[in-house]
């Protein structure tokens, strides 16, 4: 199986995980009444399906298998034959590869359209709070007394005109939106509790978090679950900010921190796609559940809900890597060609001639044998006054003969993974012909591929048959032949059948 093919697979088993991670922790938010721990549950189900496919990636990133032809000898006198049949009129299927090409090409086309919409949100925000305007002193002094008390930095404050809640924009330079009808209220402890409730989410790094999501909710457009997931994340975190800001601006002031959630929530909202942390969150429909929070307090969770969640991960961990490594496990070997090993070829001692003295050598009329050639060169060494080593001679080996390539061998047993799909050819229609058969013999890949194909017989010939069976070939896959677990090379034979559906 190719890269291409896993990837693709790998987008489903993410929605797979998805849902399995959404049915799991919504059971347990049902029954945990703590905001904080059923936060950290919606957050291990927003990643889970990502981590499956990072799994994944870095596996396909490692240098695949290596596959080595096996040294043994092969029978070769085998035949094997496998009959396909077409019928003209139907669509032919689709290959792995290019079902595996147009799933990828689909989700990077969804993860441009959602990272294109956010871009045009961000830019319609940017406009709307350009309209804003500095703080007053009093309301910099009372956002510097909260951001002291919980112990985060103070970020740059802003009053709109326009705005209809309190609202945290940035990542890296946070700035603290306030309406002005806030603002202007007449009791000061309503907006202590607003802004204890952005500037918690400072506190908990939700402005990190927040895009974060944005870009694992592009990468995995695909995903329809994942945005249901982020809302129920949403939600659960802004209990868990009113949680903190209750706790310190006091008991008494919950009545009226319900009637702010309760006003902000009567004016319109603002789009859900863009990354802003609101008073009111992205989906108003848990406001209920939110509401009897904040009027009635929350006790923390003991031991057993945090085992809970733990046990959900550890299951869901469990599933994502167990996915993983069974898909990255079909990937196809890359053969490895065998190297001959060849003698070494022989080295010859000479000396530069000028180093060589004059010697006279008789003339001969014919060659002389071996035999009788070596005690003249013996004779000639020891004339020229020279170290024997360095006049050492040095037998020249005669040729290597290799030998011719072994012929691929047969498979008995093929396993198709894409069958051929001929299309009914235009020959055939001219003809009047209702049926055909070809015989090919191909060479199958270590990959599975077909290649080298050659028409064995056609019948009838000279209809278009044996051409159309050739094209169907190309785009077929058998699963790779293997000896001792390695993939390798094997010919095929086997008839395309093509039959006109009445």
């Amino acid at each position: 199986m190719g890269a291409a093919e896993i990837l693709a697979l790998s987008l489903g088993l993410s929605v797979l995980l998805a849902g399995l991670a959404f049915v799991g922790v919504r059971a347990f938010d049902a029954r945990c009444p703590d905001p904080g721990l059923r936060e950290r549950a919606w957050t291990l189900a927003f990643h889970v399906p990502a981590a499956s496919i990072a799994l994944i990636a870095i596996a396909l990133l490692a240098p695949p298998p290596r596959a080595r032809p096996a040294a043994a000898n092969i029978e070769v006198d085998a035949v094997s034959v496998t009959d396909l049949t077409g019928t003209a009129g139907g669509f032919p299927a689709l290959p792995g590869q290019t079902l595996a090409l147009t799933v990828l090409a689909c989700a990077g086309l969804l993860a441009a359209l959602r990272a294109v919409g956010l871009v045009r949100r961000l830019i319609r925000l940017h406009r709307q709070l350009g309209q804003s305007r500095d703080a007053s002193l009093a309301t910099l002094d009372a956002v510097r007394s909260i951001a002291r008390d919980l112990g985060v930095p103070m970020p740059d404050v802003q009053v709109h005109d326009t705005a209809t809640q309190a609202m945290v924009v940035g990542l890296f330079r946070p700035v603290l939106i306030l309406p002005l009808a806030l603002v202007e209220t007449t009791d000061g402890r309503a907006l202590r509790a607003v802004c204890a409730h952005e500037l918690a989410h400072l506190k908990r790094g939700d402005h990190r978090a927040l895009w974060i999501e944005e870009v694992s909710l592009i990468l995995q457009a695909f995903n329809p679950l994942l945005p249901l997931i982020r809302d129920h994340r949403a939600a659960a975190r802004e209990e868990a900010c009113d949680a903190v800001a209750l706790s310190l601006v006091g008991e008494d002031v919950r009545p009226l921190y319900a009637r702010a959630l309760v006003d902000a929530l009567r004016a319109p909202a603002i789009d859900r796609g863009t990354p802003v942390l609101t008073f009111t969150s992205r989906r108003r429909s848990f406001a209920m559940r939110r509401l009897k929070a904040i009027l009635s307090p929350v006790p923390t969770s003991g031991i057993q809900p945090r085992l809970a969640v733990l046990g959900l991960g550890v299951a869901l961990a469990t599933v994502a890597g167990a996915g993983s490594i069974a898909l990255a496990a079909q990937r196809a070997p890359m053969p490895v060609p065998m190297v001959m090993a060849t003698a070494p070829a022989a080295v010859v001692a000479t000396l530069p001639a000028e180093s060589l003295p004059d010697v006279e050598m008789p003339a001969v009329a014919a060659v002389p044998p071996v035999e009788e050639v070596a005690p003249v060169a013996a004779a000639a060494v020891a004339a020229l006054d020279v170290p024997v080593a360095a006049a050492a001679l040095v037998p020249v080996p005669a040729p290597v003969q290799t030998a011719a390539p072994a012929p691929a061998a047969v498979i008995t047993n093929p396993s198709w993974v894409d069958r051929p799909t001929p299309s009914w050819p235009a020959e055939a229609l001219e003809a009047g012909a209702t049926s055909g058969t070809v015989a090919l013999s191909c060479l199958a890949e270590t990959d599975g591929k077909l290649a080298d194909c050659q028409i064995v017989s056609e019948t009838p010939a000279g209809a278009g048959f044996g051409a159309e069976a050739l094209r169907a070939a190309t785009r077929a896959r058998l699963s790779p032949r293997t000896v001792e677990g390695m993939a390798t090379e094997g010919r095929v034979r086997f008839n395309v059948r093509m039959q006109l559906s009445e």
